[in-house]
């Protein structure tokens, strides 16, 4: 044979050594690519439990300190002669208590502006609020016994907002929180 039959013999020899280096560089580019991806795909999930953690957290935090506030309200404007159905408590040690539990709720809040989605963050602006509101009985200021009731009422409303606004950030399934009653009130509380 001529030197055409030797190059192409070397010729063919190269591209049958090339076509499987190729294979195998795009085999290891490919699951280098998967695996970097699904890597990837397990740190955000990873990251997004972790925030959801953190915001569950900052969540009930925020809600059980409200609701501290908010029993206090109740208990002191039970003492002051408002209808509720939970137990008095000595006025000045009442005050002192809310001042603490309001303390105590700022702090909380902080993490829900921090980590709360807007609507979250609006709903507990809106319970706070309402809870404020009905906190001007237990100080003192003066309030018929009929608004003290629409006011607790609101805030119940603005509290099953804040959960509901809670529980579709965190993606809690299980639908809207059953009514609630006014149970609470003492028979003729109205009256008075």
């Amino acid at each position: 044979m001529s030197s055409w039959g030797v190059e192409e013999n070397s010729h063919m020899g190269v591209s049958s050594q090339l076509l499987p280096l190729i294979g195998v560089f795009l085999g290891a580019a490919s699951t280098f690519s998967g695996t970097a991806w699904h890597e990837r795909t397990k740190w955000r999930r990873g990251l997004d439990t972790r925030w959801d953690e953190k915001r569950l957290a900052a969540y009930s935090e925020y809600a059980d300190a409200l609701k501290r506030y908010f029993t206090l309200v109740g208990r002191v404007a039970t003492a002051r002669g408002y209808p509720t159905a939970v137990q008095p408590i000595d006025i000045d040690e009442g005050l002192a208590g809310m001042a603490a539990a309001d303390d105590g709720k700022t702090v909380k809040w902080e993490l829900v502006l921090l980590l709360g989605s807007s609507q979250v963050v609006a709903a507990g602006r809106s319970w706070s609020e309402a809870v404020w509101r009905l906190s001007h009985a237990a100080r003192g200021l003066d309030m018929r016994h009929d608004e003290f009731v629409r006011l607790y009422e609101e805030a119940g409303r603005r509290r099953d907002r804040f959960y509901l606004c809670a529980r579709a950030d965190l993606g809690v399934g299980g639908g809207g929180l059953p009514a609630g009653d006014v149970a609470w009130l003492l028979p003729g509380g109205l009256d008075e």
